[in-house]
C-alpha cells in the first residue's frame, strides 16, 4: 500500500506587531526553495519531492511550496530565525493531505513550529497536522498537536500567535528561554 503525504504552504509569514516586520526569508516562495529554506530527508523507503510552483491551486496568486514523502520516514523543508520575543504571529494558507495507512505504517502531513533556546536546543514544538488514525503522536507539556479535521486536502488559512500558543498549550516551555523559531513543512511516514 502506498502512502501519500503532501503539505503545501503559500505565503508563510512570521511577523511581529505591524511595525516589527517579517522574519522569514522567502516566506512567499517567490524565489527558489534554496533561498532561505533548508531541505532534509530521512529516507528508508519510497521517494520524496520538494516543489515550488504557482499551480498548486492555492487561493491567492503567487508561488507555494510542496513537500511530498512516499513511504518510510520524512521529508522536511525548514527555516530557523532568531526572534526578539514571541509576540509573533505565523500565518499561512496551507493544505494537508494524506492517503493510506495502517497500524504499523501511518502518514502525517504537518507544519511544525519548533521553539529553541539561543544555542539551538529544541525546547518543544507545535504541530499543525493531518494524521492517520493510527498516529501515535501525542500532546504533552512541550508538544501541542493541532489536528486538521479537513480530509479533502483543501486550502485553508491558518494563523497562530506564538506567545498565546505557548502560554495556553505548552506549560513546559518558558517564554523567555525561546530565542529561535523554526518553521518546518514536515511530511512523515513511520513505516514501509
Amino acid at each position: 500500500m502506498q502512502r501519500i503525504l503532501l503539505l503545501s504552504a503559500f505565503l508563510l509569514k512570521l511577523a511581529g506587531p505591524a511595525t516589527a516586520g517579517e522574519f522569514l526569508v522567502n516566506g512567499d516562495f517567490e524565489q527558489p526553495l534554496d533561498v532561505g529554506w533548508t531541505d532534509t530527508v530521512a529516507l528508508e523507503a519510497g521517494t520524496f519531492a520538494f516543489e515550488r510552483a504557482d499551480t498548486f491551486g492555492q487561493p491567492t496568486p503567487g508561488f507555494a511550496a510542496k513537500v511530498t514523502k512516499y513511504l518510510a520516514r520524512y521529508a522536511s523543508l525548514r527555516q530557523t530565525v532568531d526572534v526578539p520575543n514571541l509576540d509573533l504571529t505565523l500565518s499561512f494558507d496551507g493544505r494537508f493531505k494524506i492517503a493510506g495507512g495502517s497500524s504499523t505504517c501511518w502518514p502525517v502531513a504537518s507544519l511544525w513550529i519548533r521553539y529553541s533556546d539561543a544555542s539551538g536546543v529544541e525546547l518543544g514544538n507545535t504541530r499543525i497536522c493531518r494524521s492517520s488514525i493510527y498516529s501515535t503522536w501525542a500532546s504533552s507539556d512541550t508538544v501541542h498537536l493541532i489536528e486538521i479535521s479537513d480530509t479533502t486536502g483543501a486550502w485553508h488559512n491558518y494563523s497562530i500567535n506564538l506567545k498565546e500558543e505557548i502560554n495556553a498549550n505548552l506549560p513546559g516551555i518558558k517564554l523567555n528561554d525561546v530565542a529561535k523559531v523554526t518553521v518546518d513543512l514536515f511530511a512523515y511516514d513511520n513505516g514501509t
